[in-house]
């Protein structure tokens, strides 16, 4: 019975204009964004393979002090992700690359200067095209696939004969559901095959692997709009008003709490923006070193007497043995106290971020589609899970350059009690860069997105059964009378 359900809404869902615009609309555009971002992401990466060996040649070519002294950065540069092609997220907001000084990192340029705002407010990719347009086009096409026939009273006469009312409804449910699936599907198929004619590399990693959990998660998350479609349809008693609240679940869903979840979190749980931190930063780093710069000319005077100027060329003897211990231990100390009070600065503010990304993530997943996007996102590399270990591996390369590099610079500055100052700069060690590690972004692997993204799953999951629950109890309760 259910069987033959699906076919005929099936074959009444094929023969309509609906089907064919529909499918015009998916092929056109799916196949389209792919290649058009296939293009894009081959240009960013041609461009990050050039920046890396210029600044490779830059660093080749200057002098081994400027490098160790910080006058000369070194440069890490973040490679573009080949599933961006799908979702763009976080690839054209972040730093193409990370200065590393002496005193700290520095970011560098963004994607975002070399595009336009229209390109900015909403990126052309398959995420955004399965969203706004595919969700939207899916809840109308089930706005009448109860209401419309209990306006027409086509269901009085499908009562009267020994139909299950569950058989029906999942079979509505299913033959409407393939009937809308179809066109995406051969589309998401005709962008793979475009792709496949190109050098895109489906055979890297767990890329094959990742563009086929894609695919799935677009069609079960084009079921879950479906099935809130349905619902809609079978809880209206018009095929006009089914439309309308179909349209006030789309605007909710997909443009209110995405959006309002991120300013809700921020009221809820406010926290220093990055310019104080960095603000913050800057000032303990000014403090602690004219600290330090008045303690050891303190501790000059006292060695050497009142009146002496500072010099690197002290005459050997007990005096300079006692300076120069009291420098290094001093500098040792005030090394280790800014390094602490550095981190556990930074620690807190990473700390009270994920806790508010955390609200609003938890505020989001009431709507579908912001679930979605979040899975999608992290699966292709673009989301919240690979922007923090970016970070983290800034962070980490800092603290080896920090170890193995600019901790052999010996920056002196004194600050004398009886007035005036002086500085000095030495290198005990020139280390050849070779010999360090270079910067390495280790993207997360498919088994830590999916723990990840738990509660999106969880999410998807629910919009999936809530909806059809709710739909089956109002065809059931259903009076034809």
């Amino acid at each position: 019975m259910i069987r033959t359900i699906i076919k005929k809404e099936l074959l009444e869902n094929l023969l309509t204009y609906r089907f064919p615009l529909f499918f015009i609309i998916c092929a056109a555009l799916v196949p389209t964004s792919l290649y058009v971002n296939y293009l894009d992401y081959a240009k960013r990466l041609s461009d990050h393979n050039e920046q890396t060996r210029l600044a490779d040649n830059a660093l080749a070519a200057s002098r081994m002090w400027e490098i160790h002294m910080g006058t000369i950065p070194i440069k890490g540069f973040r490679p573009p992700s080949p599933l961006s092609i799908f979702a763009t997220g976080f690839e054209s907001s972040l730093p193409r690359y990370y200065e590393f000084l002496a005193d700290g990192y520095r970011a560098g340029e963004t994607s975002v200067g070399d595009e336009s705002i229209l390109s900015v407010s909403g990126k052309f990719d398959f995420v955004f095209i399965i969203q706004m347009v595919v969700s939207l086009m899916v809840l109308l096409l089930a706005s009448d696939l109860v209401a419309g026939e209990k306006e027409l009273g086509t269901l009085r006469g499908v009562f009267s004969n020994s139909v299950p009312r569950h058989s029906l409804l999942v079979g509505k449910l299913l033959g409407g559901f393939f009937a809308v699936w179809l066109p995406f599907a051969i589309s998401f198929l005709i962008g793979a095959i475009i792709l496949s004619l190109t050098p895109y590399p489906f055979s890297e990693g767990e890329i094959g692997l990742r563009v086929l959990v894609i695919f799935l998660s677009a069609s079960i998350f084009i079921f879950s709009y479906f099935t809130l479609g349905l619902m809609v349809s079978a809880s209206a008693a018009r095929a006009r008003t089914a439309l309308v609240a179909i349209l006030l679940v789309w605007i909710f869903f997909q443009l209110v709490i995405p959006r309002i979840s991120d300013m809700v979190a921020s009221v809820l749980y406010p926290i220093r923006t990055e310019t104080v931190v960095s603000m913050q930063k800057s000032l303990i780093v000014k403090s602690l070193d004219e600290e330090k710069a008045r303690l050891l000319g303190k501790q000059y005077e006292t060695i050497f007497g009142k009146g002496t100027p500072f010099t690197t060329d002290l005459p050997q003897g007990p005096a300079l043995n006692e300076w120069t211990a009291f420098k290094n231990t001093t500098d040792q100390q005030y090394r280790d106290r800014k390094a602490g009070q550095l981190r556990q600065l930074e620690d807190a503010y990473r700390s009270e971020k994920r806790t508010q990304l955390s609200i609003a993530g938890s505020l989001s997943l009431v709507s579908p589609s912001a679930a979605f996007t979040r899975f999608l996102t992290d699966l292709c590399g673009t989301g919240e899970i690979d922007k923090e270990r970016y970070q983290a591996a800034v962070n980490a390369h800092q603290q080896t350059l920090d170890a193995g590099l600019y901790s052999h610079v010996n920056k002196t500055t004194l600050i004398l009690p009886g007035g005036g100052s002086g500085s000095s700069s030495s290198i005990d060690k020139f280390v050849d860069l070779k010999t360090l590690p270079g910067f390495y972004l280790t993207r997360a692997a498919f088994a830590e997105v999916v723990a990840g993204n738990a509660g999106s799953l969880i999410s998807i999951a629910f919009w999936l059964v809530a909806p059809f629950a709710v739909a089956y109890v109002k065809f059931l309760r259903y009076d034809v009378r």
